[in-house]
């Protein structure tokens, strides 16, 4: 692993990678990395298996002023093993994973890993081979932010249901490493390092997320908004007449789903249905307001109608009405035009599995 800075050294174990030099680094970072800015030692990675977060205990299970007290006694008992003296920059990992995408200048170093568990844990590590003011190394940490997003929001990963702006405690580290502090304000170096930096840290996090998975296929669209595949068959199940419900039914249902799911015209549907369901849920569109469903509002029941059809035709659009009018299961619990959409998926695919 090629980093830009020179005389920089590595050691790495089973649990723990460990990265120094013997001038040190300056630094600065999020809170998941120990300590804001300031003259670091060393920067120490550990891997916490089967953690949801970089900590070694649950949400539930301890308050916030607990967990940074709980998360330093963590910190200091690594440290004490591995014989490694403060100040460090920690990064504390939900899993050993010390594989990094990595993209490089001649005087810059980006390294991402994306780990997806529970939750997608991002670290993304920037060396630069130069002595940063705090000015520039404070703007430089700010593009990281706006780079990393712009990557999540290429690959389609942040939406309202799923993502929160305003989430203090997403599950992630940024660190930013400069060879050392400069007092004096550099604006041509200030420019040129970030405008470099920013573009590598969005190509070098999408890289990393597509290794983990993303882009998200339809299936996980719909989990963010509530909806797996089995509430759909337990919806399906309830206004089924005529016939005893049995498992092969419903196994039977499940795979129309997921054939269902593989029609580029309903995947269509349904994430135009996600998109406007978001807008409308957030009031994007002034003048627009239907939190209360209004009887004028028909189009959500043109895509249900839509989505059956294009399943099994003509006769969906029937079964279709059964569904919107009774809102079983799961699709009580959604919004003006998702509870259309998925009531039309399962009546279209109701209808094809009793196809003669």
């Amino acid at each position: 692993m090629n980093i830009c800075i020179d005389n920089v050294k590595m050691k790495k174990d089973e649990d723990t990678m460990l990265i120094y030099r013997e001038g040190g680094f300056e630094v600065i970072g999020s809170t998941t990395t120990g300590n804001g800015s300031g003259h670091v030692n060393a920067i120490v990675y550990h891997g916490l298996d089967n953690q949801h977060h970089p900590v070694p205990y649950n949400d539930e299970e301890i308050e916030e002023y607990e967990r940074i007290m709980e998360r330093s006694e963590y910190l200091e008992a690594i440290l004490n093993f591995k014989v490694m003296e403060e100040p460090v920059s920690s990064i504390l990992l939900p899993s050993k994973n010390f594989e990094f995408e990595i993209s490089s200048g001649d005087d810059f170093s980006v390294m991402v890993s994306a780990t997806k568990n529970h939750a997608l844990f991002l670290n993304i590590l920037v060396f630069i081979d130069h002595e940063l003011s705090s000015k520039t190394m404070v703007k430089l940490y700010k593009s990281i932010i706006e780079a990393k997003i712009a990557a999540l929001w290429d690959l389609g990963i942040i939406n309202h249901f799923s993502f929160d702006p305003l989430d203090t405690d997403d599950d992630e580290s940024i660190l930013i490493a400069a060879k050392g502090s400069s007092k004096e304000f550099n604006y041509k170096l200030d420019y040129e390092i970030i405008s470099k930096i920013k573009d590598s840290v969005r190509d070098t996090v999408k890289a990393a997320l597509v290794k983990e998975g993303f882009p998200k296929s339809v299936v996980e669209f719909m989990k963010d908004v509530g909806v797996e595949v089995d509430d759909l068959v337990d919806a399906g199940m309830q206004l089924v007449v005529g016939v005893d419900e049995t498992t092969e039914l419903r196994e039977k249902l499940k795979a129309q789903i997921y054939h269902s799911l593989e029609d580029l015209n309903v995947v269509s549907f349904i994430i135009a249905g996600i998109r406007l369901e978001e807008d409308y849920e957030k009031h994007r569109v002034r003048g627009v307001d239907v939190d209360d469903d209004p009887a004028y509002l028909y189009s959500d029941e043109v895509f249900g109608m839509s989505v059956a059809n294009q399943i099994a035709g003509t006769k969906a659009i029937f079964n279709f009405k059964r569904y919107d009018e009774a809102k079983p299961g799961i699709i009580s619990e959604l919004g003006p035009v998702l509870d259309d959409i998925f009531a039309g998926l399962v009546a279209g695919c109701m209808s094809k599995i009793f196809e003669v």
